[in-house]
């Protein structure tokens, strides 16, 4: 069995998906596993990148530091030259043969060759769950190495189009992606990606997004989430529904009315009224525990100060008293 993890994301606009798959598992023929429903992962644009490092982060997940490197689709043939200037150093995208790249970052520049098949991989360090460095590395294609796959229900022909970025929605109430990670294994024979649950792994279902209110589970499937729970956004009560949720308020005979209505208003005033009722109660009582308190001590503290007066009095007459007698006797 080969233990991955598997992230997703979603172009609104285009309505497709792509998902990044991390195959620990070390095979010198990385693109026969990633086919027929991927290919070896690009680094075209900077999204890319961006994506590819929250798959190794998210398989990451025990603390950790080190080093890591995965095989991407990224090869120079053996009729082609090593080219310094070139973004991609004279490599091509194993996807369509294309060379074009936002990202050029090589951590170890490939040596100048023209007879030489080379490949390539991501190269970088961890700490944590943090990607710290990371580079592109020339190496053998006959090297064995872990490596990452892209799925995608895009439909493009090889050629035809150049890689754009693929921009996330922004945080201005457009719905996010769903990034939630999933685990699959291969197994069986002919080999078969599946869910915890042991089915076949359906990748338009697991990697297409939710609808609102939803979100995926470990196995892929659209859950509802319980928005009371989660974000309580409520000023009274609230209730979960299939999808979203309810905010209401109950009255005294137990009816329940809209969080907007008039008697929820009324309820809210009373509410106020009555903690502030509790509030000045609170106080009026606090004031009369420091009076009592204060005037106890007074009390205690002029009857101490009658008994220190009584005893010096005491001992003011006893004094006399012996004085006499001495004269008398004398």
């Amino acid at each position: 069995a080969v233990v991955t993890e598997t992230l997703c994301f979603q172009r609104l606009k285009m309505k497709s998906w792509f998902c990044w798959i991390l195959i620990l598992f070390r095979n010198v023929s990385a693109a026969e596993h990633c086919s027929p429903a991927g290919v070896l992962t690009t680094l075209a644009t900077e999204q890319e990148v961006t994506n590819v490092l929250k798959v190794v982060a998210v398989a990451a997940a025990a603390p950790r530091r080190g080093e890591f490197t995965f095989w991407i689709g990224l090869r120079k043939l053996k009729d082609g030259c090593v080219v310094p200037t070139l973004p991609l150093r004279g490599f091509k995208w194993t996807k369509d043969g294309s060379e074009e790249s936002q990202v050029s970052r090589w951590a170890e520049e490939p040596k100048h060759t023209c007879t030489t098949t080379l490949c390539a991989a991501l190269k970088g360090e961890l700490d944590g769950s943090n990607v710290t460095r990371w580079g592109l590395i020339p190496f053998s294609c006959r090297m064995a190495n872990n490596f990452i796959c892209k799925l995608t229900n895009a439909e493009q022909k090889p050629n035809q189009q150049k890689p754009d970025p693929e921009k996330e929605p922004t945080a201005s109430g457009t719905p996010q992606p769903d990034t939630q990670p999933t685990k699959l294994r291969c197994s069986g024979w002919p080999a078969v990606w599946r869910l915890k649950d042991d089915s076949p792994a359906n990748f338009t279902d697991i990697c297409a997004s939710c609808d609102a209110g939803f979100q995926k589970d470990a196995s892929g499937n659209c859950m509802d989430v319980d928005e009371c729970i989660v974000g309580r956004p409520c000023r009274h009560s609230c209730l979960n529904t299939v999808g979203s949720y309810r905010c209401f308020c109950s009255d005294q005979s137990g009816n329940q009315h809209s969080e907007d209505s008039p008697e929820c208003a009324e309820a809210a005033t009373s509410g106020v009224l009555m903690v502030a009722l509790v509030a000045v109660a609170a106080l009026v009582v606090l004031v009369l525990v420091v009076v009592v308190t204060v005037k106890c001590c007074l009390m205690r503290q002029s009857k101490k100060r009658a008994m220190k007066k009584a005893e010096k009095m005491a001992m003011d007459s006893k004094d006399s008293f012996e004085t006499a007698n001495e004269k008398a006797a004398t």
